[in-house]
Order: structure tokens, then C-alpha cells, then sequence
């Protein structure tokens, strides 16, 4: 991906990034809290509390995900400094943690396939001081994300393109400013013939059909978007100019998926510890397990399982976002986070139901929410079953496969990732 990054040689912590947030104008900390405070009202409107954030973080939090030319926070670049970032505001909440204003997935594909011009235009419409968002449409209800089957079309006219179709389940979709949408201009030629369009809310014929009524992560409104005779200009085709008859935008799709599949690990990963947190706490405070058949060394084992889990999972998404920031290919590694990661917080949300029962669930609400959370991250960014397919279908095509430690490790490169 051609972005502008930059990773240090030195792995970020969070506190260089709260210094280096704080310079931004954004201070993280108090944005955790008042995320945690309005996380409960969120989950049950669907909508983004007007004090989930202040007048003041508006500005930084719209620059989030936005490279470095084009005024994001130089601190915060690296795939790796925005998983870190990402598991904190996890904790504090999953659905505002996905709910956050700034460009989101579009961010991939905007830098895979367009023009300078293009990303510049793009990205400045995040320099506001009012919240703005992005978001990603490619999938679709009879063909989900495969490419060969899209039946969203794009005709040229001659004053630009005409958009038809459908496409659900886009996050934010129903709040985003832009979406970036992928049609095909030929569906004979499969994902050759796929492209990446810039619709602007308010286009004639582009409208939300309907916001989907999630069991969890309600707020982040995935959305189902309709597309009849949407007309947009010829500068909308996200174009670098150098493109040959082999290159498709499904690559830049193929891009944001590898890159947002780590960061959305992390804000499981982020859930997972406030659960651990909330269920120790109410345990130390004397409460007994809800079944007789558990102890509470029982509960202690638990808890050991379950920070096992949880560093298992950090470690992978942690893996794949260092690769992807030396330019390494990820699609097998973002894949293996997404779908451990899914999978701990099912069983940690589960088990830890099963230990406090409802008197748990009374004194933490969290946990019950989070358990909602879980369902809803099986299906975001491609589902665990579709994860696991990828997995063995690269593992069929690779030569060396990461678990396997007979192979030696591949060099690494003299350059960090940068465009």
C-alpha cells in the first residue's frame, strides 16, 4: 500500500502516544473515560451521545487514520501505534471505538488507487472542526465480498458514471460523509472489471435504505446502502493514471481489509481486558460464582485461561501489524488475528456470563453488553468461517507458513514501509 508511514524502529507504548495525541490536541485519556460513561446509552439508542466527545477532540479525532502529509499525528503512523491505540479505546468502549469520526476503511483504497490529486482532496475534507467519516462498500446481500459475482454496476456517460446496486453491512455507512464503492464496469471479466467510486452523501439517487438492528456494536450503524441512477463525475473514479489492463481496485479492497483486520482485532482484544477487569473486580469484592458447581479457584483458573487467550491474540494482531508496516504481505496474518481474536472473545464473554449470572450482570452491565459486542465481531471485516477459508486457501499457495518453525524467518528489510 502506497502510504505515507513511517514506523520507528522503536515499538510505541501508550504513553508516547497520549504525549504525542495530547500535542495534537487530543487527550486520550479523557476520551476513554467519557467513552466508558456514554458507551451504555450508545448501545442502547445506536447513535453517538453529543458528550461522547468534546468540541475540542472533534478536529484530531476527524485526522485519525489520515497520513502524515496530509496532517494526521506523525506519533501515530504505524499500523502498530494505531493497534495500540485502538485496544485502549477498546476497553473503554467497542461500539464508540468503531464509531470514531475520521476516514475508516476508506483510507486503504483511496491510497492503493488514487491519484495525488485524489488522496489530497480526500483526505482534506477531514481537516474540520465539525465530526466527519468515511466508509467502504463492497459487499453485497446475494454476493457478499466476492468480486466475481458484484452486481452493483457502473456505466459511463458522458459526464461521469452511472452507479446501480446495493451494498450492506458498511460500518458508519448510514453517518458517512464519502463512501468509497466499488463497482464493476464488466462483469465478464470478473474482478478485472471491479472499480472504486467516490460518492458523496447527498448524490442524486445514493441514499441509506435502512440501518441494520444489530444484537451488538450498535452504534456503529452498519448500514445498507442503495444506489438508483446515482450519478457522479468522471474525477470520482479513483484513478492513479498508471493503471495496465491487468490492474483491478479489488486490490485496494483486498488492502483495507488486510490493514483494518488488525486494528479491529485490537478493539476486541481491548473488550476482552475490560471483561477480564470487570469479572476479577467483582470476584475481589466477594461475590460468589452464580452456579455452586464453580469455586472461586475456579474463578481464578478462569482467569488465568482467559489472560492467556487474550495475550495469544495480542500477539498475533501485534505480528501482523509490524509486518504490514515493513511492507510485508499480511492477508494470511490479518486473517489468523481477526478469527483468534473473534473467537477469544466469544469465550471469554461467554465464560464469564456463566461465572457471574445475573447479580455479575446487574453490578457490571458491561459484561452483558459485551457479550452482544462478540456476536457482531464474528461478521465485521468477513466472518470467522470465511477468515478460516482464506487461511487454508493461502496456506495451500504459500511456500513457508508462519507456524512453522523449520523455515527460516524472512529478512528483514533495510527500509521501513513508506510510499
Amino acid at each position: 500500500m502506497t502510504a505515507n508511514l513511517q514506523p520507528s524502529q522503536q515499538r510505541p507504548t501508550l504513553a508516547t502516544l497520549e504525549a504525542s495525541l495530547a500535542a495534537c490536541g487530543l487527550q486520550l485519556n479523557r476520551l476513554a473515560a467519557r467513552m466508558r460513561a456514554h458507551g451504555p446509552a450508545a448501545d442502547a439508542t445506536g447513535q453517538i451521545p453529543e458528550d461522547a466527545w468534546e468540541s475540542d477532540d472533534v478536529a484530531a479525532l476527524n485526522l485519525n487514520l489520515v497520513p502524515l502529509a496530509y496532517g494526521g499525528c506523525p506519533d501515530a503512523q504505524s499500523l502498530v501505534s494505531r493497534v495500540i491505540l485502538m485496544e485502549y479505546l477498546g476497553y473503554a468502549d467497542a461500539g464508540l471505538a468503531l464509531a470514531l469520526p475520521g476516514p475508516g476503511l476508506a483510507m486503504p483504497p483511496v491510497l492503493e488507487l488514487a491519484s495525488a490529486r485524489q488522496q489530497a482532496d480526500f483526505f482534506e475534507h477531514f481537516r474540520s472542526e465539525t465530526p466527519r467519516w468515511g466508509a467502504f462498500a463492497i459487499t453485497e446481500p446475494d454476493c457478499g465480498s466476492d468480486a466475481t459475482a458484484m452486481r452493483t454496476t457502473a456505466r459511463k456517460t458522458a459526464h461521469g458514471w452511472v452507479l446501480n446496486g446495493t451494498k450492506c453491512f458498511i460500518t458508519n455507512g448510514a453517518r458517512a460523509d464519502c463512501v468509497i464503492t466499488f463497482a464493476t464496469v464488466n462483469r465478464q471479466v470478473g474482478r478485472f472489471g471491479i472499480r472504486a467510486f467516490r460518492v458523496d452523501r447527498g448524490t442524486p439517487g445514493f441514499s441509506v435504505a435502512r440501518i441494520e438492528r444489530m444484537s451488538g456494536l450498535r452504534v456503529s450503524q452498519l448500514a445498507v446502502l442503495s444506489y438508483a441512477d446515482c450519478e457522479v463525475p468522471e474525477e470520482a473514479l479513483l484513478s492513479r493514471g498508471d493503471e495496465n489492463p491487468l490492474d483491478d481496485a479489488f486490490s485496494g479492497a483486498q488492502q483495507a481489509w488486510d490493514y483494518f483486520r488488525p486494528l479491529l482485532s485490537a478493539v476486541m482484544i481491548g473488550a476482552c481486558r475490560r471483561v477480564r477487569d470487570d469479572l476479577a473486580t467483582y470476584f475481589d469484592a466477594g461475590a460468589h460464582p452464580a452456579h455452586e458447581r464453580h469455586r472461586i479457584a475456579d474463578v481464578e483458573a478462569s482467569l488465568l485461561d482467559v489472560d492467556r487467550q487474550i495475550t495469544a491474540a495480542q500477539l498475533l494482531c501485534h505480528h501482523a501489524a509490524w509486518k504490514t508496516d515493513h511492507g510485508i504481505a499480511t492477508s494470511m496474518d490479518s486473517s489468523i488475528a481477526k478469527a483468534y481474536a473473534s473467537r477469544v472473545a466469544a469465550r471469554v464473554t461467554r465464560a464469564s456470563l456463566e461465572l457471574a449470572g445475573l447479580d455479575g450482570i446487574a453490578a457490571y452491565p458491561s459484561l452483558e453488553q459485551s457479550y452482544r459486542d462478540a456476536k457482531a465481531f464474528d461478521i465485521m471485516e468477513g466472518t470467522g468461517d470465511m477468515q478460516r477459508l482464506m487461511i487454508a486457501r493461502a496456506a495451500q499457495r504459500a511456500t513457508s507458513l508462519p507456524w512453522d518453525i523449520t523455515q527460516s524467518p524472512p529478512p528483514r528489510p533495510t527500509q521501513p514501509f513508506s510510499s
